[in-house]
């Protein structure tokens, strides 16, 4: 995205959660290199991503971004106000509809789908950073390939972040949810999503996973399939976050033992 755009941005949004700097260029460079003019993002949270991608709009009278989250989401500060700051709020639609973007993904799918069943799609983007639940993504990325511009781009963020390295957050945050096995909260949801669903759906047929925690996929059908791993960090901050990982994994095996410990000791 452009210069003065890009640090606009930047400074409105700084300190502000859950995307960084970095990403953000990345993500608002994507919409402005492939012109996207439709944009669509599944969880809200405070707006950072939601701003940058609207920055990155090569023509904001012509393009839209949509943020989608569950109805209960609160966040302070919250969406319209980060947004306001970044001086972007008119090129986004906030949306807080249902338990979860998965049935306000299927209203879209429903209003746009034919008597034979063909489905007119939407949006040329769709940035992916939500629930970070199997049962809920898994279903989330079918409905996107539906409502997918042939040649648009699907991203995921977060694909090896697991339940067990953050035992305060609620499963699904909010949504009523039955509790999670070991299994479940040990492997990384997101990446079972990337792996069994969007890599073999016969649509997405370019995918590629960048500093393992994005997974992109775009859709192509009919075209040779191709598979890259992808860095856009020095190795040495890689092997840092990979060491930070790992412990982080162990305080959370840590506290869970303990916590284990003493339901036993009552």
């Amino acid at each position: 995205m452009g210069g003065d755009r890009f640090e606009r941005v930047a400074a409105a949004v700084a300190g502000v959660p859950f995307m960084s700097p970095d990403q953000g260029r990345i993500v608002g460079d994507h919409v402005r290199r492939t012109a996207a003019r439709d944009v669509l993002e599944l969880g809200t949270a405070h707006g950072v991503g939601a701003a940058y991608l609207a920055a990155g709009l090569e023509d904001p009278a012509a393009g839209r971004v949509t943020t989608v989250d569950f109805a209960a989401a609160v966040y302070e500060p919250g969406p319209e106000a980060v947004l306001e700051r970044a001086g972007v709020r008119d090129r986004v639609e906030i949306v807080r509809a249902y338990s979860s973007y998965t049935w306000w993904l299927k209203e879209q799918v429903a209003a746009r789908s034919d008597a034979a069943g063909n489905v007119t799609p939407g949006y040329d983007f769709v940035y992916l950073d939500g629930a970070k639940h199997f049962t809920i993504d898994g279903l989330a990325v079918v409905l996107v390939e539906k409502l997918l511009r042939p040649g648009g781009w699907l991203l995921m963020d977060d694909l090896d972040w697991r339940y067990a390295d953050d035992p305060g957050r609620d499963a699904t945050d909010g949504i009523v949810h039955r509790s999670l096995s070991e299994a479940e909260l040990r492997e990384p949801h997101l990446r079972a999503v990337f792996d069994l669903i969007v890599a073999q759906h016969e649509s997405f047929t370019e995918l590629r996973v960048q500093d393992e925690y994005w997974g992109w996929a775009r859709k192509a059908p009919g075209e040779p399939r191709r598979y890259s791993l992808e860095t856009s960090r020095p190795l040495d901050a890689l092997v840092l976050g990979a060491a930070r990982k790992a412990k982080r994994r162990v305080r959370a095996r840590v506290r869970a033992v303990r916590a284990a410990r003493a339901v036993r000791a009552r």
